[in-house]
């Protein structure tokens, strides 16, 4: 299983508010790889706490031939397109996209790093994780997407729909 996830928190000058831009995203990655399925929307606190908007966070799962690399390279090239620039770590942002996994792979590289290596301690992940498939398994730690929520019960998360794919 391979699977994308995605974020707004700021209007964008060609979809306006983030849910848009999230509902956007998703038709893009379409053209570029089968999306197998989309989870709720949802919307949540920003990590680490700030003033920031809340987002609106989802993730896909998807199917492709393409290497790891390429997916985040295919990732990086979507993000440009919607306008992001990359200044500082944990700013507001109009997209965001994360290669979660790619099926049970391990890697640890200076720009790889898969799975995400915080995957497991954001509801805001896990959560979208679940609505795809609660029994998924974290590849390096062996636990369920369902048991790894019940850990994360202390941040904040909204379903903000019923589905969207």
């Amino acid at each position: 299983m391979i699977l994308i996830a995605i974020g707004s928190n700021l209007k964008s000058s060609l979809h306006g508010m983030p849910e848009k831009n999230c509902l956007e995203v998703i038709k893009i990655l379409r053209k570029y790889f089968f999306v197998v399925n989309v989870s709720n929307f949802y919307k949540t606190e920003p990590i680490p706490k700030s003033n920031q908007p809340w987002y609106v966070n989802a993730a896909i799962e998807i199917k492709t031939n393409l290497k790891p690399k390429d997916i985040i390279d295919k990732l990086l090239f979507i993000e440009n397109q919607f306008g992001r620039i990359r200044k500082q770590k944990n700013e507001a942002r109009v997209i965001d996209l994360d290669l979660l996994c790619y099926g049970n792979l391990k890697i640890n590289k200076r720009n790889l790093i898969i799975p995400h290596p915080r995957l497991h301690i954001r509801k805001f992940v896990i959560k979208p994780i679940c609505d795809i498939n609660p029994l998924w398994r974290h590849p390096i730690l062996k636990i369920k997407a369902i048991n790894l929520l019940k850990g994360l019960a202390n941040q904040k998360i909204f379903n903000i729909n019923s589905h969207y794919g």
